[in-house]
C-alpha cells in the first residue's frame, strides 16, 4: 500500500512539474501585508523571549522545544513558520487561487497580530508582577538572613 502511495506521489509531482503556469504579478498590498507579517513575527519572537526570561512558558507544543533552546532555536522556528506560511501563499498564488491566497495571508496576519497583542498584554501585566516578585524575594532573603546567622552562631558553639 505504501509503495503505491509513493508511486502516485512521484507521478503527481512529475505531472505538476510539466505544467507551465504564467507568472501572476504581486500587488503592493500583498508586499505590505508580508512586511506587516514579518514585523509581527519579530515582535512575537521578542515578547516570547522576554516572557520566557520572566519564567512564563511557551504555550505552542511545537515551538516549546525551540524556545527552550534559546535565541537560535527561536529564530529557527520563526523562520520555519514564516517559510511555511509563505509557501502556502505562493502555491495558492501560483495556481491562480488569488482570492484564497489573499484571505489566507490576511487571516495569518490577523492571527499573528492577535497573538502579539495578547503577549504585550501579558508583558504589561508581568511588569507589575515582576516588581512584586522581586520585593517578595528581597523580604524573604532578609527574613532568612537572621535565621541563617543564628544557625551559624549556634554551630560555632
Amino acid at each position: 500500500m505504501g509503495g503505491w502511495v509513493l508511486v502516485m506521489l512521484l507521478a503527481g509531482t512529475g505531472a505538476a512539474r510539466g505544467q507551465e503556469l504564467a507568472d501572476a504579478p504581486v500587488s503592493t498590498a500583498t508586499w505590505t501585508m508580508f512586511a506587516g507579517l514579518g514585523a509581527e513575527t519579530l515582535a512575537d519572537g521578542v515578547t516570547t523571549r522576554v516572557l520566557y526570561q520572566r519564567h512564563y512558558d511557551e504555550l505552542d507544543p511545537v515551538a516549546k522545544p525551540f524556545v527552550h533552546a534559546g535565541v537560535p532555536g527561536q529564530i529557527g522556528i520563526s523562520l520555519l513558520g514564516a517559510g511555511a506560511m509563505s509557501g502556502v501563499w505562493f502555491v495558492l498564488h501560483r495556481t491562480h487561487h488569488e482570492p484564497t491566497a489573499r484571505w489566507f495571508l490576511r487571516s495569518v496576519t490577523a492571527i499573528e497580530g492577535y497573538n502579539v497583542a495578547r503577549q504585550f498584554a501579558v508583558l504589561r501585566a508581568s511588569q507589575g508582577n515582576q516588581a512584586a516578585v522581586e520585593a517578595n524575594l528581597k523580604s524573604q532573603s532578609e527574613h532568612r538572613r537572621p535565621q541563617a546567622e543564628a544557625r551559624s552562631v549556634a554551630s560555632r558553639r
